[in-house]
C-alpha cells in the first residue's frame, strides 16, 4: 500500500517541499541556464546585475524571458504538481484545480480583484512611507531600482506581440505558478498546521510577500495574498484564485503597454481622491469576502478528509 506524504507531519511535508522546489530549480537552472547562455552568448552570471546589462541586445531580452520560464518550471509548477502527485491519490483535487463549489465564485472572486486596486495603491503609499533606517532604506531602493529596471526593459517593446508574449510570461505564469506553490502547496499545508483557515492564508500570504523581495510592496502584497487566499478557501477552487491573480496582472500589463509612463510612477490614482476610494476598496472587497465566506460550504474536514492528524494537529479550533 502506497504511504502519501499527506499522512507525515506538516513540517516535513514543508521541508520536503521547499527542498524539492529548489533542489528542482537548480537542475532546471543549470540544464536550462547552459541552453540560454549557447544561444544567447550571456551567462547567468552576466545577468545578476540589471545595470550591467546590454539593454541593446536583442538577446538580453531572450534571457530575461528564458529565466523567467525556467523560474515557472523549476521552481513553481513542477515542484507543486510533484509534491501534490506525491501526496493524494488525487492530485488534483488535493492541489484545488477543480471547479468551484458555485459558480458565482468566479465573477466574485475576479470583481473582489479589480476593485482592491485603490486599497492597494494606498497600501503601498503607506508601505513607502514607513521609517525604514538608512541602511535598509539603502538596500531596499536597490532592489526596487533593479526590479523598476527589469520590468522597464521586458515592458519596453509597444508591439501587439510583446503584449500577447508579456501577458504569458508575466501574468499567466504568476497566476499560475504562484497559486499553485503558495496556495496550492503552502496555505494548504500551513492552515493544516495551524487548524485555522485565516491563520494559515495570512502566514501563506506573508510568505508570498516576503520572497518577492520588493519591500515597498510588501504591505499591498500581502493584502493580495490573503485576499487570493480567501477566494481559495472559500470557493474551494484553485481556478478561481489562478484566474483572478492572471486577470490582476493582465490588466496592469495592459495599462503599462499603452501608458509606459507609469512604470516609474508610485500608482495609476490621483493621490488627493486616493484615500477616499481605497475606503470603498475596503469596504467592497470586505462584502465581497462576506459573501464568499457565507456561500461557501467547504470545511476543514472536507478538506483534509483522509489525512492521519497526530494529535498536536487535531483540528480543535476551527476559527473560519
Amino acid at each position: 500500500m502506497q504511504t502519501y506524504l499527506k499522512t507525515k507531519p506538516v513540517w516535513v511535508q514543508l521541508l520536503l517541499f521547499v527542498g524539492m522546489a529548489f533542489g528542482i530549480l537548480m537542475v532546471i537552472f543549470l540544464l536550462g541556464g547552459s541552453l540560454l547562455s549557447q544561444v544567447t552568448g550571456i551567462s547567468i552570471m552576466q545577468m545578476s546585475d540589471t545595470a550591467q546589462w546590454n539593454y541593446d541586445n536583442n538577446n538580453t531580452l531572450v534571457m530575461v524571458r528564458g529565466m523567467m520560464l525556467l523560474q515557472f518550471l523549476g521552481l513553481f509548477l513542477i515542484p507543486s504538481l510533484l509534491f501534490a502527485y506525491f501526496s493524494d491519490p488525487n492530485p488534483t483535487a488535493y492541489i484545488g484545480l477543480k471547479n468551484p463549489v458555485k459558480p458565482g465564485y468566479w465573477i466574485v472572486g475576479i470583481a473582489a480583484m479589480m476593485l482592491a486596486i485603490p486599497l492597494v495603491e494606498y497600501l503601498g503609499l503607506l508601505n513607502r512611507n514607513f521609517p525604514f533606517g538608512v541602511e535598509t532604506r539603502l538596500l531596499i531602493e536597490k532592489m526596487e531600482a533593479e526590479a523598476t529596471r527589469t520590468l522597464q526593459f521586458v515592458l519596453g517593446r509597444h508591439t501587439m506581440f510583446d503584449l500577447v508574449i508579456n501577458l504569458i510570461f508575466i501574468a499567466a505564469f504568476a497566476g499560475i505558478g504562484e497559486e499553485l506553490f503558495f496556495r496550492g502547496i503552502v496555505q494548504r499545508l500551513l492552515i493544516k498546521s495551524t487548524r485555522n483557515a485565516w491563520l494559515g492564508i495570512l502566514l501563506a500570504a506573508f510568505a508570498f510577500s516576503f520572497f518577492h523581495f520588493q519591500f515597498y510592496g510588501f504591505l499591498p502584497r500581502l493584502f493580495l495574498g490573503v485576499l487570493l487566499g480567501a477566494v481559495y478557501w472559500y470557493s474551494g477552487s484553485l481556478w478561481t484564485a489562478i484566474l483572478a491573480h492572471f486577470l490582476y496582472d493582465g490588466v496592469i500589463i495592459v495599462v503599462l503597454h499603452f501608458h509606459p509612463q507609469y512604470t516609474e510612477a508610485s500608482g495609476f490614482i490621483n493621490q488627493q481622491q486616493l484615500p477616499w476610494l481605497a475606503l470603498a476598496s475596503a469596504v467592497l472587497v470586505t462584502a465581497a469576502i462576506w459573501w464568499m465566506k457565507k456561500s461557501s460550504t467547504i470545511s476543514y474536514a472536507a478538506v483534509y478528509a483522509g489525512e492521519e492528524l497526530d494529535s498536536m494537529q487535531t483540528p480543535t479550533n476551527l476559527n473560519y
